[in-house]
């Protein structure tokens, strides 16, 4: 079964929002586009211009920095983030439970 992700806006303001709601560098936001998009790493990086080793750095710091461990984690958070109009409000994880749906 696929997830199928609907973000709003052009990737231009979705690397800003990024930026700004979990302090995220231009690089890593976007990485997190391409992710959430549903690119592989090893692709994101490819489209990137940066090698793979150099993704999995700006990953785990993105990891870091979302409170996420694993990238379909990380896209659940991210897209709950980017779907709410007011960010300050968000939690910056999403819980276990909520992945389980």
């Amino acid at each position: 079964m696929a997830l199928v992700v609907a973000v709003r806006g052009g990737g231009a303001s979705q690397e800003d929002s990024l930026k700004e709601r979990f302090d995220l560098t231009r690089a890593e936001a976007r990485l997190v586009v391409h992710l959430v998009q549903g690119s592989s790493l090893r692709s994101s990086a490819h489209a990137l211009g940066v090698q793979y080793e150099t993704a999995r750095t700006y990953l785990k710091s993105i990891f870091q920095k979302t409170g996420t461990h694993r990238q379909p984690q990380l896209v659940l958070t991210v897209c709950h983030a980017l779907s709410h109009d007011n960010h300050l409000s968000l939690p910056t994880q999403v819980t276990a439970q909520e992945l389980a749906c």
